[in-house]
């Protein structure tokens, strides 16, 4: 039994932040019903492709089953309602007027089960000014602030190098889908939960905040270092390897630092490099000589080198290097699901809960594989199921025939 086992999860989602979300959840055991339209949601030929499987879908919709219904239609409308009914949450990353529209807008599914919760995620909420402005992840990088704090300093704001304000409002919303279900344990009623994309990355700002009201800092880019923790990216024979805290690390490290960068006398007490002060003012002869140390080593040696003395450090990885990391591929980071005879890497669970009750992955649905499934378990007879189909009410599926998962 997962942690979720039990609870119905309504998916009417699309892209990435919905379907991250109602994946999390499905990971742990809840049973998420994908309600898509008859064609299909826009994600499932969404680029990056390999042959016909779409690598986008694959990596956010694993372990549902699939619906494919018109929901403009009365009967279609019907069927959902049927599963509002049965569910106790309803998930959607639909425009903020949409959900009305289609029919499942809170206040009508509330009157229908009162104790099912809806989380809807937007580019910029449900209120305010501009609740029906469009947004992808690129606008609310850079509505955030969060592209001008990235980049160097005498370059231009600078964009995360993955969808990162789609994943954070998922994750957001799996947080909200929580709370809703607690509240509902506790009071026997659902709630609304409004999460935005743009209030999800203002929320990680932290202090840059108060320093940009209270100090006047506005532009905070400090490319490879940190001003704070004084890290950098030092270069290697093959790319880069990143120290951490080393200008003020604690005097013991310091002097195992200095050793092994061959300065043994910058670890001697009356050396002007000994304490953080000093460090700080000789910051270039000190990042200079580091530099000349580094780069007589691979980052993968660097990094090994410094870790054994007891300093903060890591490779600058690629992609693949991330893939074949030995502490991501022990913490299960990496699956492989194998679909229509393509091996698709995708990302694993990150939230480890002792005893492990993550449910075994399911590939991602085809469109309408479980529909016919999802109708007999309503109570639908197989008449009424093919009458359905027939008319284009709902689209019936085919059943996926491998899965591999390692």
């Amino acid at each position: 039994m997962t942690v979720l086992s039990g609870v119905r999860v309504l998916d009417l989602t699309h892209y990435i932040a919905g379907p991250y979300c109602s994946q999390m959840l499905a990971d742990y055991g809840a049973d998420v019903i994908k309600i898509e339209r008859i064609e299909g949601e826009v994600g499932r030929t969404s680029s990056p492709m390999e042959d016909d499987v779409s690598l986008y879908f694959a990596s956010e919709n694993r372990n549902k089953r699939s619906i494919s219904l018109d929901l403009k239609s009365s009967k279609g409308k019907e069927i959902l309602h049927r599963l509002v009914e049965t569910a106790d949450v309803l998930v959607t990353n639909y425009g903020s007027n949409v959900p009305e529209k289609l029919g499942f807008g809170y206040d009508t599914i509330s009157a229908i089960n009162p104790k099912i919760s809806m989380v809807h995620i937007t580019g910029f909420g449900t209120t305010g000014p501009y609740r029906d402005y469009g947004a992808y992840d690129g606008v609310i990088q850079s509505m955030s602030g969060l592209a001008e704090l990235t980049g160097h300093p005498d370059g231009p704001p600078t964009y995360v190098g993955f969808f990162i304000a789609d994943h954070i409002a998922g994750l957001q919303a799996t947080l909200g889908t929580m709370l809703a279900l607690f509240h509902k344990e506790r009071t026997g009623k659902g709630r609304m939960v409004d999460i935005s994309m743009l209030d999800g990355v203002v929320s990680l700002l932290g202090f840059s905040i108060a320093e940009a009201k209270l100090h006047g800092i506005k532009q905070q880019r400090w490319g490879m270092s940190d001003r704070f923790q004084y890290s950098k990216a030092f270069p290697t024979k093959d790319g880069y390897v990143f120290l951490g805290a080393y200008i003020n690390a604690p005097e013991k490290k310091w002097i195992e630092l200095a050793k092994l960068i061959g300065k043994s006398e910058w670890g001697q007490s009356d050396s002007p490099f000994f304490h953080e002060n000093g460090r700080f003012k000789n910051r270039e002869i000190m990042d200079q000589t580091i530099s000349e140390w580094t780069i007589k080593h691979t980052k993968e040696e660097a990094f090994q080198l410094l870790q054994q003395k007891g300093i903060a450090s890591s490779p600058v990885n690629n992609l693949e290097e991330v893939i074949n990391n030995l502490q991501i591929q022990h913490r299960e980071m990496i699956q492989t699901l194998t679909t229509d005879g393509i091996d698709v890497p995708v990302p694993g669970v990150a939230i480890k809960i002792q005893g492990n009750p993550v449910k075994e992955f399911t590939l991602p649905p085809s469109l309408g594989e479980h529909s016919e499934e999802i109708l007999a378990q309503m109570g639908f007879s197989d008449k009424e199921i093919e009458h359905f189909i027939r008319n284009n009410i709902v689209k019936g599926g085919t059943s996926k025939s491998h899965l591999n998962v390692n």
